[in-house]
């Protein structure tokens, strides 16, 4: 295996989920949903995001851990709700929710109990935090309430901060078919393409601002990598493919036909320039993919503070710690010490 693909199997390692936090994340899913469905509001649920799709990273120590969701509500119920009635949003069900599921999260009578757990109201629907963090990560569930379309696959979104009666007020999106999208396909295929993703991902949360949403980085993989790539050349068809969209001023379709067109984070013009030089980094690596000083020099620009990251977590037992020592190998420099990451607050991490 050349030096450069073996880095990238490392860098998956370090950017793996702690196991006990992903157990809880999907532990606490299941929980929210189960208690929301005993509702007469939660007609059903479904898990959506990187925990069914199996694209969930731990870019850094202590970041947040999210679990998500949704609660599908039956119009029958509420012709009111939704573009296709008369336009108003769930806020009064929202407090239902909130006001059923505190109290069930807290009750001691219940195996898993939290009794520090709060449940708030969010922009799309619930926000839970259950005050209990897991080897000293916080693990929270996202539930958003959704209305299914009457004409047309997907769901209705809401957006509670809005207006009520507001034309923006609500959303199309189909996050249910996006997971069965992106798990779709022969086994190779799925593996390569939940890996790519992953360190695609952990490359954009190396941003102070990051530029794609996890969600657009998941549609690009879906679109650009191909059968029979392997993951390092995988990462860089997506890099290279998704610079040139931006170039050419293309629009990135939403797959399932539902939700409007995927626009970078960022002006344009800077996520493209940000997409072209990863990818012509990587390609440098690419090009030498044996050379160990290369490598070291490319995979330091492209994830800094995930390697910096495990530099201080080996620090207390290795005086002067290099790539190599973290699982990068690299040449023998040591690297910069550097403050702490800035807390990633970006959605769909």
């Amino acid at each position: 295996m050349a030096h450069l693909h073996k880095q990238f199997d490392d860098l998956l390692t370090l950017i793996n989920v702690d196991p006990d936090v992903l157990t809880a994340t999907r532990e606490r899913l299941a929980l929210a949903r189960k208690l929301a469905e005993q509702h007469p509001e939660g007609r059903t649920s479904y898990s959506s995001g990187s925990i069914p799709v199996g694209t969930h990273i731990q870019p850094h120590a202590g970041a947040v851990s999210d679990g998500d969701g949704g609660i599908i509500l039956d119009r029958v119920r509420h012709p009111e709700l939704g573009p296709d009635g008369e336009g108003e949003a769930p806020h009064a069900v929202t407090d239902e929710l909130v006001a059923f599921i505190g109290p069930k999260l807290r009750d001691p009578e219940r195996t898993p109990s939290y009794p520090k757990a709060r449940v708030c109201k969010s922009r799309r629907g619930l926000k839970i935090y259950f005050g209990a963090p897991v080897n000293g990560t916080d693990v929270t569930v996202d539930l958003i309430l959704a209305l299914r379309r009457r004409d047309g696959r997907g769901l209705w979104i809401p957006d509670l901060e809005r207006a009520p009666g507001s034309k923006k007020a609500w959303s199309a999106s189909d996050p249910q078919g996006h997971v069965e999208l992106l798990t779709s396909g022969v086994e190779a295929l799925r593996r390569t393409r939940r890996r790519a993703i992953r360190i695609l991902k952990a490359w954009n949360a190396q941003a102070a601002e990051p530029g794609f949403s996890s969600h657009q980085l998941s549609v690009w993989a879906y679109e650009f990598v191909e059968p029979g790539m392997g993951l390092v050349s995988a990462v860089h068809t997506v890099l290279l493919e998704a610079a040139l969209r931006l170039q050419r001023g293309e629009p990135t379709k939403d797959p399932r036909a539902v939700s409007p067109d995927l626009k970078p984070l960022i002006p344009d013009a800077d996520a493209e320039r940000r997409l072209r030089v990863a990818a012509d980094k990587l390609a440098k690596a690419i090009a030498d993919p044996d050379d160990i000083d290369t490598v070291a020099e490319v995979l330091e620009h492209l994830f800094p503070k995930t390697i910096r990251e495990r530099e201080r977590a080996f620090s207390a037992a290795t005086p002067l710690s290099t790539t190599a020592s973290l699982g990068l190998a690299g040449a023998s420099s040591s690297i910069p010490k550097t403050r702490s990451w800035r807390k990633d607050t970006a959605d769909g991490r």
